[in-house]
């Protein structure tokens, strides 16, 4: 990369942060083109040689999440033979997800806050929700599972729900150790949150009486 596009790069970068430490404190609609110029110390020149509006900028940052959140493999879930495959399988998928959460911390932080993008929201759900559909046909022609008249529309909803649930979880419980929000999330997702509580609940009634 030439010096040219790392200074590029570089001025992106600080708009973007900027833009991002406004929407710490203010509603996208309270943000002007000049307080983000004023945050970052550009001229307004310089922000438009860049992007063309705030909602270009919103729009660039979330793309870039997307993109690295589309980009976690899940073919090895849609491979998967077996129940007992698919769920080490979905294991090793949260734990990517979740250094994608980790990385990136900051920035999902702020966009899925109240003063964020309400609609950023919605496109993060309909990204899980397409992903998830693919991967359920995917699966249902390896393994054939018999569903018992389930409503999978219904399962896959549940499924993108939980996913849902992981990030903003993440995000709001930065010092809950990854493994513990993977292993949990597995034990809810394979076994069921009844399931799962109560087995929690026998367990620890067992140890009362060690």
């Amino acid at each position: 990369m030439g010096s040219y596009e790392r200074k590029i790069n570089q001025t992106d970068s600080k708009i973007q942060t900027s833009f991002l430490q406004l929407l710490q404190d203010y509603n996208l609609n309270e943000v002007s083109i000049n307080d983000i110029c004023n945050q970052a110390s550009i001229n307004r020149s310089t922000f438009y040689r860049h992007f063309e509006d705030k909602y270009e900028l919103l729009e660039i940052i979330e793309a870039d999440l997307i993109s690295q959140l589309s980009s976690i493999s899940k073919s090895k879930i849609e491979s998967s033979t077996s129940f007992s495959e698919l769920a080490n399988n979905l294991e090793n998928y949260v734990d990517i997800l979740l250094d994608v959460i980790q990385d990136n911390y900051e920035k999902l932080a702020i966009l899925l806050s109240k003063k964020g993008d309400p609609n950023f929201h919605s496109i993060l759900k309909q990204l899980l929700q397409s992903r998830m559909e693919e991967s359920w046909n995917s699966v249902d022609r390896q393994i054939k599972p018999n569903t018992n008249g389930i409503d999978t529309k219904l399962a896959i909803d549940f499924i993108v729900a939980s996913d849902m649930a992981i990030i903003e979880y993440t995000i709001n419980n930065p010092e809950i150790e990854h493994n513990q929000i993977k292993r949990t999330f597995s034990q809810l997702l394979i076994k069921g949150p009844l399931s799962t509580l109560y087995d929690s609940v026998n367990k620890g009634e067992k140890d009362e009486f060690k």
